[in-house]
């Protein structure tokens, strides 16, 4: 029956004449012919050199028509290459090629046109004779099924990926098999370390823990659960975990900021318990602050009264006491001056006498120099200040606080003056003097020591204080500085010393630091700079007031309402000079709307009708010529107004009580008349 078929169909051979003839052929058609998939064969084409150029139909049973759609005459004795091209057969040269050549069988998959429709073939080649056997399945259909199922596995990843919860599956050994980005978040693992890995080598801090137990039942027992966890300490999630397949799997959220929410209401139910202690705990410690912020405030309103009454108590008496000390150093001259030897032993008593009330007045002096750099304790102007001097103020003033404690000792250095303001820094060095002596126990001061030591550190000068005291523990001196914080007892300071000297010592761009150890005493050191030029200014002034100035043929106009002042101003100046006196601002203009010729023009800065400011003001306007002889004179009763006006202008100033000599060396070095 077979044969007969073969026969029958002699079309199957159409245009392959060499193969007429063939058993292989004629059964390969008879088994081939009712099989249910596509068989062809075709034989290699080669050119006079040996080489396959294309291949050619010799075969194809019906199967093969209806997976090509395309009849079998129109393929038999048809080369590859001429083949229409939707077929997807054309392309498959290559392939065929190898397997002629090696002997290989081979797969391929290839895109088919059907009745107006894509499909895929599935061709498995294999070698016959001097050509290829080739069997085609139509594998659309299972393509299509792949590829919806690549299609739902991808929608499904994309689903789990942009779930707000974390997801993950394990199979029965407990290995990873799929892990979404939220999980890997709030695990804060990368997936390279957990996928394919098990759960609990990758994640060890869940032995032991409740995930563990109800993964584990859900794993054995196949039931779902739903339960919170601790993943981490202060991170806490929500699991939901069931069967899937032959594992579990889990979908978990962050609770912590709910859990937050639990434990603060829980911790607020439990204050209300103890809620009107802590009020009033908290009432009695603001009550505290606010008793100590008002004794602060008490106490710089009294320093500020204090201020004030300095002011105007130095002020009082510096305007007697520049006339007292001026009439005591020109009769010392006049005695002094005397031809006859007889005369001044006459008067030697009279001289011890004079010297002594001038050693006298000179300790007023200091007492009211003293005064007016505690009355300038709220001038920001800056100036240069000696700290030696600065120091041996401070040290005169807590003296009271030292000589019952400790012996002081001083080693001062040779330092440059300091960018500061005077009577800030004294109360900065003031302030750690005191702190020092109360460090130090009473009652046997020949033990103890307080040091006071100077030093030039580049362009900075350093003062410390060291004390023999008890000294301060680690955490004491990391608080030292910090406001209201105080070691004594209550009502026996307010913890704002140290806090108030930091922050001056650093507005004046300068460090303030301590050191300490428990039984060893304490130091602290104060590191301020220096401004060289600036700090300079005086010095080559006040050496020249200490050499003798000849004074001859000068005319000077002296204004002050104090008769006293101007009387030795008179005294002073008077040999071989004409000395006019002024009692007024008013009667010193109308003098000099008369008479401008004058080489210096002393004037007192605080006046009661107008002041020296007054005075030069008018002088601008109208004579602006006398402003370069004007020197300015002042008892320290500073107001604002006197404040800015000094600081805006460049004329020389002096402090009474003055030196006769340094008023003698201004008159000698007046600036020529114009």
């Amino acid at each position: 029956m077979a044969k007969t078929a073969f026969i029958e169909s002699p079309k199957l051979l159409k245009g392959t004449r060499l193969w007429e003839g063939d058993e292989v052929l004629r059964v390969l058609a008879e088994v081939e012919h009712l099989h249910p998939e596509g068989s062809m064969a075709l034989r290699a084409l080669r050119d006079d050199e040996g080489s396959i150029i294309d291949f050619e139909w010799i075969y194809a049973n019906p199967a093969a028509e209806r997976v090509l759609s395309w009849r079998v005459e129109g393929l038999v004795g048809r080369r590859l290459h001429e083949v229409p091209p939707e077929l997807g057969l054309a392309g498959q040269f290559e392939a065929f090629h190898q397997v002629v050549e090696t002997g290989e069988p081979c797969q391929q998959m290839f895109p088919h046109a059907c009745d107006g429709f894509d499909g895929w073939l599935q061709a498995t080649v294999a070698r016959f004779r001097d050509g290829v056997l080739v069997r085609l399945r139509d594998i659309t259909t299972a393509r299509r099924a792949e590829t919806g199922l690549r299609e739902t596995r991808d929608r499904l990843v994309e689903l789990l990926e942009h779930l707000p919860e974390g997801f993950f599956s394990v199979d029965a050994q407990w290995r990873y098999t799929y892990i979404n980005r939220n999980a890997l978040l709030l695990t804060g693992k990368p997936r390279e370390k957990l996928f394919g890995r098990g759960m609990w080598d990758a994640c060890p801090e869940l032995l032991g823990s409740i995930a563990e137990r109800e993964y584990r039942r859900v794993m054995a027992e196949r039931v779902s659960t739903v339960f919170e966890f601790e993943y981490v300490p202060g991170v806490w999630g929500e699991a939901h975990a069931y069967p899937s397949g032959t594992g579990i799997a889990v979908f978990f959220r962050d609770i912590t900021e709910k859990k937050k929410v639990e434990l603060e209401r829980d911790a607020l139910l439990k204050r209300e318990h103890s809620g009107r202690l802590e009020a009033e705990e908290l009432a009695r410690e603001r009550a505290r602050e606010l008793l100590a912020a008002r004794e602060k405030l008490v106490q710089s309103e009294k320093l500020a009264v204090a201020g004030q009454l300095a002011a105007g108590v130095g002020h009082e008496i510096n305007n007697p006491l520049s006339f007292v000390m001026g009439n005591i150093h020109f009769a010392l001259e006049q005695i002094h001056a005397l031809p006859e030897v007889e005369a001044r032993e006459a008067l030697r008593e009279t001289t011890e006498a004079l010297a002594e009330a001038r050693e006298g007045a000179e300790r007023i002096r200091g007492i009211v120099r003293d005064l007016k750099t505690f009355a300038r304790a709220d001038d920001a102007h800056l100036r240069p200040v000696d700290v030696h001097a600065a120091l041996e103020f401070s040290l005169s003033m807590a003296m009271n606080h030292v000589r019952y404690r400790a012996q002081v000792v001083k080693c001062f250095g040779n330092v440059p003056p300091v960018w500061a303001n005077e009577a800030k820094l004294g109360q900065v060095f003031l302030n750690l003097i005191i702190n020092a002596a109360q460090a130090i126990p009473e009652g046997n001061p020949a033990e103890h020591r307080i040091v006071l030591s100077t030093y030039a550190q580049e362009e900075r000068v350093v003062v410390e204080v060291t004390d023999t005291g008890g000294g301060m523990t680690p955490d004491v001196l990391a608080r030292a500085f910090e406001p209201f914080f105080t070691t004594k007892p209550q009502g026996e300071g307010t913890g704002l010393g140290l806090s108030i000297c930091h922050g001056i010592i650093k507005s004046l761009r300068g460090e303030l630091k301590a050191a300490s150890k428990p039984g060893k005493g304490s130091t602290f050191r104060v590191v301020l700079p220096t401004r060289g030029a600036e700090a300079e200014v005086l010095a080559p002034m006040m050496a020249s007031s200490l050499e003798p100035a000849s004074v001859q043929g000068k005319r000077v106009l002296v204004i002050d309402d104090e008769p006293g002042v101007a009387s030795v101003m008179r005294r002073i100046i008077g040999r071989g000079n004409e000395v006019v006196v002024s009692n007024s601002g008013r009667e010193a203009l109308a003098l000099l709307e008369r008479d401008t010729d004058f080489d210096r023009i002393f004037c007192d800065l605080m006046m009661t009708d107008l002041t020296g400011m007054d005075v030069h003001a008018e002088l601008a306007k109208r004579h602006p010529e006398c402003l370069s002889r004007l020197v300015f004179m002042t008892g320290g009763g500073f107001t604002e107004r006197a404040r800015s006006f000094l600081q805006s202008f460049s004329h020389p100033r002096i402090d009474k009580p003055f030196e006769p000599e340094l008023i003698r060396r201004l008159v000698a070095q007046s600036p020529p008349r114009l």
